[in-house]
């Protein structure tokens, strides 16, 4: 009378491993029987300590140990229950008939038959007409007949399975022949169909799945989609289970506009470290043309191959990979699914290990890139090793500091050669609660050993010393205030830091790896305006900042910050890269910095950036952000940043746009979502999502409609349709869509 292992075994054969929790955020669902389970046990006897407990109006003793029972008759034993108006047990057979609205309970499943025949002593039986229901999935089914084979198998005929509720039959899979064999948990079904609204979608005369929770290899649910530049787009993914640690997944992905491509993905997971490789294939691309643009790779291979491997020691020591490499410049504009996909311009290249300490962190990598696209070929790094100390509160309240760099640069075409850089600073951190002073004095060596100059615009043999001189200091005031009436504390902040570097020829040093920092408020505190180490940026300057704060007195919550400051120049700035200008003005841009949090569910970031001579901006960027415990989201931003004069009749080039997304619950099943991201200054909308989504209790599906360019500049707009069903307890199909919302839409959460 063990049912419970039966029915276990078929709930899982026919979610095929890939079942999900039923009950979703934001949906109420009720399926009429969860009052017919019995309560989860507390603790599990052995079955030598379970008696038969046996109850029934009548009660008849006929011979050789025969009993029949009659009218509610009830047996339990281990926390299952038996019910039938009729049933008769053999004591020494240990065979239980029972007949007339059969049905077992237990705590995770009920089932209900017109006969049962069951021996308890080998655990063997059959059932007939059954129906079933689960607690964890809230699934149903049928099976027209049910035979148990002990411990080792179980036959199912006509077999139905869906997580619908009574009533609704939104989907249903049926299967002419189940087998489950529990001694290896892999079951197999055979001529198997699956059906929404009725109607047959699905038909497969063969699948095998597992029965518990272990990976196995096996086919994994297709995904169909269509756009322009692949045409109707099928993966069929083949999971292969190898090792605990080790598995892969060989996808095939035809494409009627471009032909088959071959992809796998190989995965590894070791006690000290775990990694991944990703590989496709496409033999020739039959895509000749696509509209009037004629299609470069035509009849060509493109393929694809990459490896992240992470490996982290006990000894603190660690070992990185990431190398990426793409057959061709359009790779990713062709296969890819997003614009930043799309408008990828280097792929890196990283070999590196390293080690972190206390005092001291050690990082040695060998980096080069693959460059994409009619772009400026960046250097190599063959090799880079990077030794910092950082060693506070010594002697004195001293801080000690060491940044040192030995790289090698190699290009085709340009300069090359070795770089040593070596800065050790040291500071005396003081203050209160009230302030804070902290002097710093560094020391900038650098030397270089240049080769490969055609031009002889650079000395081979560079060397620059200077020193970096900085005071921080900064005064910390508060005080309580009252509104809307909340208790709140409002603090004010003012800080000053002064830096001066004297200014140091460095026209004769090549530029390997250093540009100019975006001007915002963490310049205002940096020690060099450039970032990398070609560069030294001359400083005499103060920067006067104020920042203030209003704080939750009770939760202790952030409600609001806002920062203001502006560097004051009491020197021009002479050090410069090429193609940019020196400062020449007593002051910098104004910029202010603003985060504000209204309420649990609005927050707004906002930077600004203005020249005060010129009365005009020169950088804003403002969000506005919405989101509510019942999923409704709503962004709106705007962008806009005015670019140095140019060469180019001193014209000033500006970028604007503005990006508007949304998340609406329409009901408590009906979502619609979308994005607006439309560049002002070019007049060209760069992407557009619109998208439905329907979610029931045991199915759910989502269409997004999307119509997007892969560039700023590129002209030709692409189109793509994605369509998602998922049947819950089951899984899904179609082309998904959660990465492509969770990127374009902000706080979209995919359930």
């Amino acid at each position: 009378m063990r049912k419970k292992k039966l029915l276990s075994t078929l709930l899982l054969s026919l979610s095929a491993g890939v079942a999900s929790a039923q009950q979703e955020q934001g949906l109420t669902c009720h399926f009429g029987y969860e009052d017919q389970f019995l309560p989860i046990p507390t603790e599990t006897k052995s079955e030598n300590e379970s008696p038969v407990d046996v109850k029934a109006n009548k009660v008849q003793l006929l011979q050789n140990g025969t009993s029949v029972f009659s009218g509610n008759v009830d047996i339990l034993r281990d926390n299952q229950l038996l019910s039938a108006d009729r049933a008769t047990y053999n004591r020494n057979s240990g065979d239980v008939r029972a007949s007339g609205n059969v049905s077992v309970r237990g705590s995770e499943m009920v089932i209900e038959s017109e006969q049962a025949e069951w021996s308890v002593a080998n655990d063997q039986g059959q059932m007939l007409n059954a129906q079933y229901h689960t607690r964890q999935m809230h699934a149903r089914g049928e099976a027209t007949h049910i035979l148990r084979q002990g411990q080792q198998t179980t036959d199912l005929d006509d077999a139905t399975y869906t997580t619908c509720p009574e009533g609704s039959d939104a989907w249903q899979l049926k299967a002419d022949k189940v087998h489950l064999d529990h001694e290896t948990a892999v079951g197999e079904a055979k001529n198997v169909v699956i059906r929404m609204g009725g109607w047959p979608v699905f038909y497969t005369p063969y699948i095998n799945f597992p029965l518990d929770d272990k990976r196995k290899s096996g086919f994994l649910i297709p995904s169909v989609g269509n756009s322009d530049k692949t045409g109707f787009d099928v993966l069929t993914p083949y999971y292969w289970n190898i090792a605990p640690n080790l598995d892969a997944t060989l996808t095939p992905r035809y494409m009627s506009d471009r032909g088959l491509m071959l992809g796998g993905q190989f995965r590894y997971l070791f006690e000290s470290g775990e990694g991944e490789v990703e590989a496709t294939y496409l033999n020739s691309d039959d895509l000749k043309s696509n509209g009037e643009d004629f299609n470069p790779h035509y009849q060509e291979a493109r393929k694809l191959f990459s490896w992240q491997h992470e490996s982290y020691f006990d000894n603190r020591w660690r070992a990185l990979v990431d190398y990426n490499y793409v057959s061709d410049d359009e790779y990713f504009e062709d296969f890819g699914s997003g614009l930043s996909l799309s408008s990828r311009t280097y792929l890196n290249r990283n070999v590196e290990t390293g080690y972190t300490g206390d005092v001291w962190n050690f990082t040695a990598r060998a980096q080069g890139y693959q460059t994409l696209g009619d772009v400026e070929e960046q250097y190599k790094r063959l090799p880079q090793l990077l030794l910092k100390g950082y060693l506070p509160d010594q002697a004195l309240g001293l801080t000690y500091e060491l940044d040192s760099e030995y790289v090698e640069f190699d290009h085709n075409e340009k300069v090359d050669g070795q770089r040593i850089n070596i800065e050790p600073a040291i500071s005396m951190p003081m203050g209160t609660a009230a302030f804070f002073v902290t002097p710093r004095l560094a020391i900038n060596h650098t030397q270089y050993s240049l080769k490969n100059d055609k031009t002889n615009a650079y000395d081979d043999s560079a060397i620059r010393t200077l020193p970096i001189a900085s005071l921080d200091s900064g005064l910390f005031f508060d005080r309580q205030m009252t509104a809307w009436g909340d208790n709140y504390i409002q603090t004010l902040e003012p800080r000053a830091f002064y830096l001066y570097v004297p200014e140091r020829e460095q026209s004769d040093i090549p530029d390997f790896d250093t540009s100019l920092t975006t001007f915002n408020s963490l310049r205002l505190f940096s020690h060099n305006r450039f970032i990398g180490r070609d560069r030294i940026g001359d400083a005499n300057q103060l920067t006067l900042a104020v920042t203030t704060r209003i704080i939750d007195e009770e939760s202790g919550k952030e409600n609001l910050k806002l920062t203001v400051g502006q560097i004051r120049y009491f020197t021009d700035q002479r050090v410069t890269l090429d193609g940019t200008i020196a400062e020449r003005d007593s002051t910098s841009d104004m910029v202010a910095e603003a985060v504000a949090y209204i309420g649990d569910e609005w927050s707004l970031n906002s930077e600004f950036q203005w020249d005060p001579s010129g009365l005009k901006s020169n950088m804003s960027s403002v969000g506005l952000r919405y989101k509510n415990d019942n999923g409704g989201i709503f962004n709106i931003s705007h962008r806009y940043r005015r670019d140095d004069p140019t060469p180019n009749n001193g014209i000033e080039e500006s970028l604007e746009q503005i990006d508007v997304s949304t998340q609406i619950p329409i009901s408590e099943r009906w979502k619609f979502f979308g994005r607006w991201y439309h560049a002002i200054d070019q007049g060209t909308t760069l992407e557009k999502i619109a998208g439905l989504q329907y979610d029931s209790c045991c199915w759910a599906t989502r269409l997004v409609m999307r119509d997007y360019v892969n560039d700023v500049s590129d002209q030709e707009r692409n189109t793509a349709i994605y369509l998602q069903i998922e049947l819950k307890g089951l899984g899904s199909f179609g082309q998904k869509s959660d990465s492509l919302l969770e990127r374009s839409i902000r706080g979209f959460e995919a359930e």
